[in-house]
């Protein structure tokens, strides 16, 4: 078998699709849809795959916008997945780029399929919605969506060209008072008031942060607040993204804060109750190994990693797939300047005229390591056995 014949193959496949790739991320980025409402992304999606042979299952894991498309090779062998993301903001619409992820991994997969008649092995798109707010890879994950795949990999735009990403665990915590209403200008304190508990709890949580480590956030929201000024409210929800560097971290910012919230609610009167969500996002744990391998068809398609532009980190719910599966979430740079993610400046970066560039050679790194993977049994073994290692040592 010919492996440099397979990989022209596969740039010639992809730069015959150049057109329809620049298509179907447009369509995206011109009709945003929230999370779980993804219909039209997923729909073209899935019916690109099935022009190209893939067989297709929509509405997996119980999810009306998810979906799994598969493309078997000549004979059993190993399986690589790619994931696709189509999920917009509200109000910003595709201002973290997923037109741009769920078009690369679509036809990432198109093109490495368009050549598995020739190898073992299997390729799999899997659409997965709501990475912004619901996180489905997690319910995808657990309801056993990815057993049997041996390498997932997914790009993602950014102001950088990184391999190894980095990303905090994440949950969301709800905090509601329950107080009591009166009058709040002829008998205030025959009330109890809801939202000052509520906002004796962000200060409480803003005085915290001096006590917390560097990598651990704790932004929030108020929800409710109450009605009227001249009604002492009784009820205030406040929503806060809690955020740490290892489960174990975030496990102790969400302690606390709750903790401050029970302070606030002893001092108030109020009565506080909590609801946190079930499914927290796990931090990143990138498969060095093909890490490694992605680096170098990065390289050999004349693209270099960036230099640090920034620090920050967000997160990604691909993290409790990497605890489980060999993963890798790289990254594409699509500004040459430094721009925020979540932001219109950011989702027309990545329409420009680079960032279009900068899609094409996603999709062929992204088919050409997936190959890699497929051809090389030797790599496929070390990224699993990386992986391995890595369990080891967080159980000790």
């Amino acid at each position: 078998m010919d492996k440099e014949k397979l990989r022209k193959a596969i740039i010639k496949k992809i730069d015959s699709l150049r057109d329809r790739i620049f298509e179907v991320s447009d369509f995206i980025f011109n009709n945003p849809e929230l999370g779980r409402e993804e219909y039209k992304a997923s729909k073209l999606l899935a019916s690109e795959l099935e022009k190209h042979n893939f067989d297709v299952e929509m509405s997996v894991a119980g999810l009306k916008t998810a979906f799994k498309g598969v493309k078997k090779g000549k004979k059993p062998g190993c399986s690589v997945a790619f994931f696709a993301e189509y999920d917009a903001l509200p109000e910003i619409g595709h201002g973290c780029g997923h037109n741009f992820i769920g078009t690369a991994s679509t036809f990432a997969g198109i093109a490495l399929g368009s050549i598995m008649d020739q190898f073992p092995g299997k390729v799999f798109v899997f659409g997965t919605p709501s990475e912004e707010n619901h996180g489905d890879k997690i319910t995808m994950l657990e309801k056993g969506l990815f057993d049997g795949l041996d390498a997932v990999m997914m790009i993602h735009p950014s102001i950088e060209t990184k391999v190894e990403s980095y990303s905090l665990a994440c949950n969301s915590l709800e905090i509601t008072f329950i107080g009591k209403s009166a009058h709040a200008s002829a008998v205030p304190w025959m009330g109890i008031n809801a939202l000052d508990a509520l906002i004796q709890t962000f200060v409480a949580v803003n005085n915290l942060k001096k006590q917390l480590p560097p990598t651990t956030r704790v932004p929030g929201i108020i929800k409710y607040g109450g009605s009227r000024a001249n009604v002492v409210p009784d009820k205030a929800i406040g929503q806060f993204s809690l955020r740490g560097a290892t489960k174990k971290e975030l496990d102790m910012v969400v302690k606390k804060v709750k903790e401050c919230a029970r302070g606030a609610a002893i001092q108030t009167g109020a009565k506080v109750k909590f609801d946190i969500d079930d499914k927290p996002y796990l931090e990143m744990n990138t498969n060095k190994t093909i890490a490694e391998q992605y680096r170098k068809n990065l390289e050999s398609l004349g693209l270099k990693i960036s230099l640090v532009k920034e620090k920050g980190m967000g997160s990604v719910d691909i993290g409790n797939v990497s605890h489980k599966i060999p993963c890798i979430h790289a990254y594409m740079s699509v500004s040459d300047k430094i721009i925020p993610g979540h932001s219109r400046e950011f989702a027309q970066a990545v329409i420009s005229k680079l960032g279009r560039e900068q899609l094409i050679s996603s999709v062929k790194v992204l088919a050409l390591t997936g190959l890699d993977l497929l051809l090389d049994r030797n790599l496929m073994q070390r990224a699993k056995k990386e992986l391995r290692d890595w369990q080891k040592e967080q159980e000790g």
